[in-house]
């Protein structure tokens, strides 16, 4: 290992590996297949990039990113690391050439896409290279139980059995249930692997759910921006048709904002994504097509004017942001029809080639009971960070402000290893290991402690089984109300109906609607006609929280039905409970927040939208932070580079902090090895003397 760490200190510029990149590196280092599950931005392409400095031959890196190889390369470069990609992008020759050049060594690692892997040419050229380790990024577009689902990752099991040496086999992924895990050790053919779940918990990244009507979230996206006018962010449309809107709002009311999915020009698209690494264009709006990998580390907010389909995908693009390790936002903006929307695009999903009708149905089954969790992420009135780590498996998240070594354990399966862990990873199948709850979250399909209907009012804020501080529910800019009475209601009258009819007339039975329907039916003789006295909206959302919580199953098609789900017996106990949330007004919301100012007491920082608590200064000077980004941003744009690239927000923030006044002083920098003192350290040192000087 001591290479390895000579390698991440010279080439890197880290001290130390991080939680399980050691694990994962030694394994691999060893010979072993490993899979590991490390949240975006915890640095799972150093446990790859690391091993192929150290190895001899040429690591092949399958990455689904052709759009992102360049910049990927490019990092590497700037590191000191020897890099090539191959993709579609670069002529026959050039392919030719790249690949001759990695026979003749000159590459410690290469990027490839998975298509890539049926070219005879390639074929030919992997049968004769020296390949110590084949890595997987993104391995969860294996599994059709994912929500990146790519049937062109199936045919990486079949490349690597063909391999006349077999490498080492290296899975990595940020976002994968226990199905999906097993999954990727089956579909890849990994053999006695090291599992690895490190935790999906990201304790700088604060998350908010604001449920606006489709006009006023255009409103809250701008002021957002506008306030924020040097932070990086992405705002994510489910459609084309909004990802147009929402972009041509942002940029008539004076913000930097470019727009990127699958409809436009692929020069527009290149152009786009350019002035967005670049730091040129603050703010990027897009479809999903602007999706895995997003290499930028220094977004600070992600905003979601649409909700997702699910969790995996949800989380997957808030993910974005923060990934230098600095606080960042992320903000899900949604309405009913969010709701109707992804069910449509669930209905209309017409599968691939690869998969039978009857798996294509059961893969639109999969996405529909994701979707319910999705629904019921948005409802929730318990913490939204423990709801997430919960579907994933995870226990419960980190203390506010604490420290990501170990946040929530290494779990590792390492089959003959001391105390071989379950790692809840140990690739098993069967369901998710989360079942949700409307509004709690049940592990394991059994009530979590008091958190489960029937317990105490899982509504309230101080309810919740675990308080991040980092949450818009643990914020409780909310008031919990209690529904209880109506869904009990709401449940008899499913039952009653036999799941014959929707939620429009399920709403209309009972409210006891005087509709011609109703009576030609013969429905205004039912018992729970008329039984309940609440708008319409109320006892909508109040079956989508049923829904969420699998008591009720909304079907698919062009009519869909409301009828019993897998837990509707449980509705009928006496403990049952459900609880919804109801806005503040604007003087309580105030209120709220001026109590919380006072408990963090002076000179703290509160509700600024990245959820956690520091100190004044502990960010170093603002000041000569500015001063430092427009240094790299000069320097970038004169290299051609993504400044990222240069350094990231938290290399910067870390020199506001240390001051560096010598070589050595900054290799002391965070993110700062020989490549980049040798490159770049002139510059930003004689920039900090220059700062201390006029100060």
């Amino acid at each position: 290992m001591r290479a390895a760490e000579r390698a991440l200190r010279d080439h890197f510029g880290y001290a130390e590996f991080r939680a399980g990149q050691r694990t994962l590196v030694e394994a691999v280092l060893a010979g072993r297949d490993v899979l590991g599950v490390m949240p975006t931005g915890a640095g799972k392409s150093v446990c790859y990039q690391v091993p192929g400095v150290v190895m001899e031959g040429v690591t092949l890196v399958i990455s689904p990113l052709v759009s992102l190889m360049g910049d990927q390369v490019r990092s590497l470069l700037d590191a000191g690391v020897r890099g090539a990609y191959l993709n579609s992008t670069l002529t026959p020759a050039q392919q030719s050439t790249v690949m001759r050049r990695a026979l003749e060594g000159a590459y410690d690692v290469m990027y490839v896409a998975p298509e890539r892997l049926s070219d005879p040419r390639f074929r030919a050229f992997a049968a004769s290279a020296a390949i110590p380790l084949l890595a997987v990024d993104e391995a969860h577009c294996v599994s059709q139980w994912g929500q990146d689902f790519r049937p062109s990752y199936l045919a990486i099991g079949a490349f690597i059995e063909s391999l006349p040496v077999r490498p080492a086999v290296a899975a990595l992924t940020a976002t994968a249930t226990g199905r999906v895990r097993a999954d990727i050790v089956r579909l890849l053919g990994l053999r006695d692997p090291l599992v690895l779940v490190t935790g999906f918990d990201r304790p700088n990244l604060f998350f908010g759910v604001e449920r606006l009507e489709p006009k006023r979230k255009l409103a809250r996206i701008a002021a957002h921006a506008l306030a924020n006018p040097a932070d990086a962010g992405i705002v994510y449309c489910s459609t084309r048709k909004d990802t147009e809107r929402v972009c041509d709002a942002l940029v008539e009311a004076g913000v930097a904002a470019v727009r990127y999915h699958a409809g436009l020009p692929a020069a527009e698209r290149e152009a786009s994504q350019r002035a967005f690494i670049t730091d040129d264009a603050a703010v990027m709006v897009a479809t999903n097509a602007f999706g895995m990998g997003i290499d930028k580390s220094n977004v600070r907010y992600v905003i979601h004017h649409n909700m997702p389909g699910s969790i995996e995908a949800y989380y997957q693009e808030a993910g974005r942001a923060g990934r230098d390790g600095e606080p960042a936002r992320c903000l899900l903006l949604w309405s009913d029809g969010d709701v109707s929307t992804c069910r449509f695009f669930i209905d209309q999903e017409s599968g691939n080639d690869e998969l039978t009708p009857e798996e294509a149905e059961a893969v639109r089954a999969t996405r529909r009971r994701m979707l319910e969790a999705m629904v019921g992420y948005c409802y929730t009135t318990s913490c939204l960070r423990e709801y997430i780590l919960r579907y994933f498996g995870e226990k419960e998240p980190a203390e506010a402000g604490a420290e990501g070594e170990a946040r929530a354990g290494v779990a590792a399966s390492a089959a003959g290893g001391e105390g071989e862990a379950r790692a809840d990873a140990a690739a098993t199948g069967g369901e998710p290991a989360g079942k949700l709850a409307a509004g709690v979250a049940v592990a394991g399909g059994e009530p979590a402690g008091e958190l489960a209907a029937g317990g105490q009012d899982a509504g309230s804020p101080a309810a919740a089984q675990h308080f991040c501080g980092n949450c818009s529910n643990c914020d409780g800019d909310f008031e919990a109300v209690d529904v209880t009475l109506e869904a009990r209601a709401v449940m008899r009258c499913v039952h009653e109906l036999r799941g014959r009819f929707g939620k429009g007339m399920v709403v209309d039975v009972l409210r006891g609607a005087d509709t011609e329907r109703i009576r030609s039916l013969g429905l205004d003789g039912a018992r729970t006609y008329g039984a309940l006295d609440a708008s319409a909206a109320l006892v909508k959302e109040v079956i989508e929280l049923l829904a969420a919580g699998e008591y009720l199953v909304i079907t698919e098609g062009t009519y869909p039905t409301v009828g019993l789900g897998p837990r509707g017996r449980e509705a009928a106990r006496d403990d049952f409970s459900l609880t919804m949330k109801k806005a503040l007004r604007p003087a309580d919301r105030r209120r709220r927040a001026r109590e919380r100012s006072a408990v963090a007491g002076p000179g703290a920082h509160v509700g600024t939208g990245v959820g956690r608590v520091f100190g004044a200064g502990s960010f170093g000077d603002d000041e000569l932070f500015e001063r430092l980004r427009a240094l790299r941003k000069s320097l970038a744009d004169a290299m051609g580079k993504p400044p990222y690239v240069v350094f990231s927000d938290a290399a910067l923030r870390d020199m506001c902090a240390k001051r560096p006044a010598t070589d050595e002083e900054f290799l002391e920098v965070s993110g700062v090895g020989l490549a980049k003192l040798k490159r770049y350290g002139e510059d930003f040192l004689a920039e900090i003397r220059a700062f201390e000087k006029e100060g």
